[in-house]
């Protein structure tokens, strides 16, 4: 017999946290260092892509410092990846826990979207701290510009996750396609370049993926007036919100349909 006891908007918060808490015991266990590989995951691919191209790579690229240039590109790039595939096949795997009436699909998006945000986001500021403090970067120049960039970036990472959701959902066989996705839009993020070093004709087609506002406004806030930068942040705003609109609306048919054990 499913729990009848009302749900109130206080105790979906800690239904949220405890989601949290049990994905990482799930995912890391509690042995070693346990759930913190959350946040080491992402600094040591980060470390080793900035590794291979500081040592491929002049100190500087089209007068971008390349450590801050990676910084800026593969952070952002990871926190994308990592909210997405967060959600892919999320119907399926959270059956069970729907079973209890408290908990929504809702809970267990949210709450895998916080984790990866969280975890990424410490990577970020430690991989930070520690070049700022080693001399290889300088400070941010606009802090407020970069959060709301990261934030942006949040934002459509969460609305394409519950795309994902929905459509790995509907049908078994898109999960191929939505891994396909993924791999298709590194080369056309912006996070291994910068819009202006592009021909003119190929600038105004890279305007219309919202992925390249992201990148271009937290590297305006990294570096300031020292590189151009080209991006409006409220297109992918309206973007990430009708894209969200329509991935929670699949997402509530999907779990209309879905069988409960």
């Amino acid at each position: 017999m499913k729990d009848e006891t009302p749900v109130t908007v206080l105790s979906h918060f800690s239904i949220i946290s405890a989601l949290m808490r049990r994905d990482l015991v799930v995912r890391y266990g509690r042995e070693n260092i346990g759930f913190a590989w959350l946040m080491v995951e992402p600094m040591i691919l980060t470390i080793g892509v900035m590794s291979l191209w500081v040592l491929l790579k002049p100190p500087y690229e089209h007068g971008v410092q390349v450590v801050g240039l990676v910084l800026t590109g593969y952070m952002p790039l990871t926190l994308f990846r990592h909210m997405t595939g967060a959600n892919i096949n999320l119907m399926q795997s959270c059956g069970s826990l729907l079973y209890h009436r408290p908990v929504l699909v809702w809970d267990v998006f949210v709450s895998r979207a916080l984790t990866e945000f969280g975890g990424t986001t410490i990577a970020f500021l430690v991989i930070y701290g520690v070049l700022l403090a080693a001399g290889q970067l300088p400070p941010i120049q606009d802090w407020r510009l970069v959060i709301s960039a990261w934030l942006l970036m949040g934002l459509f990472s969460l609305s394409i996750g519950a795309c994902f959701a929905a459509l790995t959902a509907a049908s078994e066989i898109s999960e191929r396609f939505v891994q396909t996705f993924q791999y298709l839009t590194v080369p056309i993020s912006g996070s291994f370049f910068m819009v202006d070093w592009m021909p003119t004709q190929v600038q105004n087609a890279l305007y219309y993926n919202p992925l390249i506002h992201c990148f271009e406004m937290i590297r305006a806030g990294f570096f300031g007036n020292s590189v151009p930068t080209h991006y409006a942040p409220e297109y992918t705003l309206v973007f990430s919100i009708i894209l969200l609109i329509t991935g929670l609306v699949g997402m509530k048919i999907s779990r209309r349909t879905l069988h409960i054990t």
